[in-house]
């Protein structure tokens, strides 16, 4: 392609645009202009882009994944978080790692894999949004693609390979109490009740120990109780966050949860439920011939992977840049990592259809 960008001028654009969960449209015509751009028919709705390679061979679908919803931009910036900001071999701005980092190398990635050719089969990319808040879209485009051999989700690993990742579950846990007069002490207390299962389930033991990551992590989060400073309280309510692993489904969870505590549980949201790559699978094969010199670990934070469980797509989770900058002020990512995302995905593309076999 004559006078074809360097990535990173074409991150260096997406993140001029703010796209905070929930206020994405802008970044969604942006994305796809560009990939309209680099030669791509892309399909575009309300829920995000979805463009495709195809070899004239039948094959194998691979499908690269990842999302154009940021954070807010929060306090603490010393460079304007929507200003693209490049410094040496580093740019700034907030989604250079999380994940619009990922989805430029994927892109490039993409036209490499066009120019190359693939042996067999099709690459697929959609970019989606939401996955920053509780209504992630990328299961929405997934309806629409058809059945899927292997998925890679772009988050931040510094292309180390995750093979498996924890769950996630909000619950809220509730106890009741009789109002009256805080003079009195004749009926129960909501806020006693809640502290006594509190207290049973900071004791609760889950037996099965996942050989990856561990145990599962149950951690109260946020509480409420009462009426007034004067009022014995009739409710009390406490916001659990439990981090769960493919060692238990969330619905053993919930019964477990429920086998241990006198009051009510309510399960607000359950799912980004734990993934693992199955050992068999072809993308994780494609994983240890392409990136074998990376580290291949288990991931404690949730991604978009859960919607590719669900669908039992195995898939793999690994992208550019470190994760700890996630979330951080004057977040970025340098131009190295960037190129090492695009031979990382293009090189593992490749082994996926068997271009690197001969």
């Amino acid at each position: 392609m004559k006078n074809s960008p360097e990535p990173i001028e074409l991150l260096a654009d997406l993140l001029c645009v703010e796209g905070v969960t929930g206020r994405e449209t802008a970044i969604l015509e942006r994305s796809a202009q560009w990939v309209e751009r680099m030669g791509f028919k892309p399909d575009v709705s309300e829920d995000g882009i979805v463009f495709e390679i195809s070899a004239d061979k039948p094959g194998p679908v691979l499908l690269f994944c990842t999302h154009l919803d940021t954070v807010p931009a929060g306090d603490g910036w010393t460079h304007p978080p929507f200003g693209s900001v490049r410094e040496e071999n580093r740019l700034y701005g907030r989604g250079a790692v999380d994940a619009r980092g990922s989805a430029a190398a994927m892109l490039f990635a993409m036209i490499r894999l066009k120019q190359q050719g693939l042996k067999q089969g099709r690459a697929i990319a959609a970019f989606s949004i939401g996955e920053e808040g509780n209504s992630p879209s990328l299961p929405k485009l997934l309806k629409n693609l058809g059945s899927i051999d292997g998925a890679v989700v772009g988050e931040p690993t510094k292309m180390d390979v995750a093979t498996s990742q924890r769950g996630l579950m909000v619950l809220e846990l509730s106890a009741n109490g009789v109002q009256g007069h805080a003079a009195r002490t004749d009926g129960p207390n909501a806020i006693y009740r809640l502290s006594s299962d509190l207290q049973r389930l900071k004791a609760l033991q889950f037996d099965r120990v996942h050989n990856e990551l561990g145990n599962i992590r149950l951690t109260p989060t946020r509480l409420k109780a009462g009426v007034a400073d004067n009022v014995t309280p009739p409710y009390a309510t406490a916001v659990l966050d439990l981090r769960s692993t493919p060692s238990y489904t969330h619905q053993e969870l919930t019964e477990i949860i429920e086998q241990t505590i006198e009051g009510t549980l309510r399960v607000i949201d359950d799912q980004w439920v734990p993934c693992r790559t199955p050992d068999n699978a072809r993308i994780l094969r494609a994983a240890k011939q392409a990136l074998a010199k990376q580290r291949f670990f288990a991931s404690d934070a949730a991604s978009d992977w859960a919607a590719l469980a669900r669908r039992e797509i195995p898939a793999i989770k690994v992208g550019p840049g470190d994760p700890a900058r996630s979330h951080q002020p004057n977040e970025w990512i340098s131009i190295e990592e960037l190129e090492k995302g695009i031979e990382g995905y293009t090189q593992l593309a490749l082994s996926f259809f068997g271009n690197l076999e001969d």
